[in-house]
């Protein structure tokens, strides 16, 4: 097929992405190739690489949009929180967008987390240094940091007091990741409410062991 013109290249981008991302999850990474996703999308080898150098960045790009788009919907709920709204309810809220972004993109969530080989993608490039001026953006880690704002904000309020932050935040994310995971993999033993609303419910029980930390300091 022809090279694809201006306007149809964020199209083709964004098909070679989604149907990578389908058969990774199907065949898995190592048993899928280049010419493999070009034939699945109607064009040669040759295209695909003027928008990827290797078969490991289009890995890479599919789990670094995921953690792009978890960042956006926790910043979407904190926002929807409204300004008068305190840590603790920014930080639950951030949690049970976890849970919805989850289990509505269950496909790119394994991706995300299951799969080593997007962290290998990142420490090759990290490794070469001022040789490759092109870092790219790691939206895992930021992520992350934002979770952990979001602990140090509770601390700020008077929660979690003495307790090590680094430690909280990973709390936290293992909390949400855990509940997630397993209703992903259907692994959840009683089955009395959606998985959802259980991990929704799990959610307002960490919220409560945190405000039961300490006395939070009335802001201005």
């Amino acid at each position: 097929m022809a090279r694809p013109k201006k306007g149809d290249q964020k199209d083709v981008r964004t098909l070679v992405l989604n149907t990578a991302l389908r058969l990774f999850l199907k065949f898995g990474y190592r048993k899928v190739t280049m010419r493999k996703i070009a034939e699945e999308i109607g064009y040669t080898p040759g295209t695909i690489y003027l928008y990827f150098k290797n078969k490991a960045e289009i890995l890479y790009e599919l789990h670094n949009e995921g953690f792009k788009r978890l960042q956006e919907r926790r910043t979407e709920a904190t926002k929807t929180c409204g300004a008068s709204a305190t840590a603790i309810e920014k930080l639950t809220a951030a949690g049970k967008n976890y849970i919805a972004f989850a289990l509505e993109n269950p496909e790119l969530y394994e991706l995300m987390f299951f799969m080593r080989e997007p962290r290998d993608y990142i420490e090759t490039t990290k490794k070469r240094g001022s040789k490759d001026r092109s870092q790219p953006i790691d939206y895992a880690i930021q992520t992350y940091e934002n979770l952990k704002q979001g602990i140090l904000n509770c601390m700020d309020e008077g929660y979690l007091n003495g307790v090590d932050p680094e430690l909280a935040a990973f709390f936290h994310w293992s909390l949400g990741h855990g509940l997630v995971s397993l209703a992903i993999r259907s692994r959840i033993p009683f089955l009395h409410k959606p998985a959802k609303e259980l991990a929704v419910a799990a959610i307002d029980l960490a919220t409560s062991l945190i405000e039961a930390t300490g006395n939070p300091r009335r802001r201005d």
